[in-house]
Parts: structure tokens; C-alpha cells; sequence
């Protein structure tokens, strides 16, 4: 028996240039949605994280308080001995001095012994104001 090998030039095999660029731009656009939705929860769980630092600065703020009877001058002063007697510290890590995205929070006693202190991050945009995502983030809201 004589088997015959069929060639068949005609059928294509393979995949043409033009499926192949398809297939990235679909790929592509999956992957920004992706991207998109990841890089807004990091914001939301930056958020959150400053909210709670916030939370538990003012906390640290009442202990000194308590212990020393007037607010801290400084949020320093809830990290570093400042040299009084009663001082029970520390109240705070140094680490916990900045917000989620590497800057300092602000502090603002005008009073010193004020119980209106107030500490704040200016968020996600490093800038004064903001809204949505880029919104401050201040202890009297939280």
C-alpha cells in the first residue's frame, strides 16, 4: 500500500500578526484595570492606616497628659525623654511620627495645655487640602 503525503499550502498555521496585536490590547487593558483598582486600594488602606496612627497619637497625647499634666509640645515629645521627672515614656515610636506616605504629621497645640490639639496628615497629594483621595486626614474627624 502506497500512502500518499498530503501537503496542504493553502491552510495557515500559526497565528497571524494581526490576532497576536489583539491579544496584547486586550491583555493590555485587563492589566490597567487592574493597575487602576490596585493603585486606588493602596490609597484607601494608606488611608486607613493614617486614620488609625492618628487615633492612637491622640492617645498617646492624653497619656502624656496624664502623666505630665499639660500636651505634648511637640509629637517628638511623645518618642524622646523630655527631661521631666514624670516623664513615663515613651508614648509613642518614632516610626509612628509619620503618616503612610513618609511625612510628618502636623501637631498644633496653640494652647500648650489646651485639650484642642490636633494632629493631621495632609494625605495621599502631601499638599494642604485635597478632596477625595487626596482629602487631609485630621484627628477632630476621626
Amino acid at each position: 500500500m502506497n500512502k500518499r503525503k498530503h501537503i496542504n499550502m493553502g491552510k495557515q498555521t500559526g497565528f497571524s500578526l494581526i490576532e497576536i496585536l489583539v491579544v496584547m490590547v486586550i491583555m493590555a487593558t485587563i492589566m490597567g484595570i487592574v493597575a487602576n483598582n490596585i493603585g486606588k486600594n493602596k490609597i484607601k488602606a494608606n488611608i486607613k492606616a493614617a486614620e488609625i496612627t492618628i487615633s492612637k497619637l491622640k492617645m498617646a497625647a492624653e497619656n502624656f497628659n496624664t502623666d505630665l499634666g499639660y500636651y505634648p509640645r511637640t509629637l517628638n515629645d511623645l518618642a524622646e525623654d523630655n527631661g521631666d521627672s514624670n516623664w513615663l515614656g515613651p508614648y509613642a515610636k518614632k516610626k509612628e511620627l509619620k503618616d503612610p506616605w513618609g511625612e510628618e504629621f502636623q501637631y498644633s497645640n496653640p494652647g500648650q495645655n489646651d485639650e484642642e490639639f490636633s494632629i493631621s496628615s495632609y494625605g495621599n497629594d502631601r499638599s494642604p487640602g485635597g478632596t477625595k483621595f487626596d482629602k487631609d486626614i485630621n484627628s477632630w474627624e476621626i
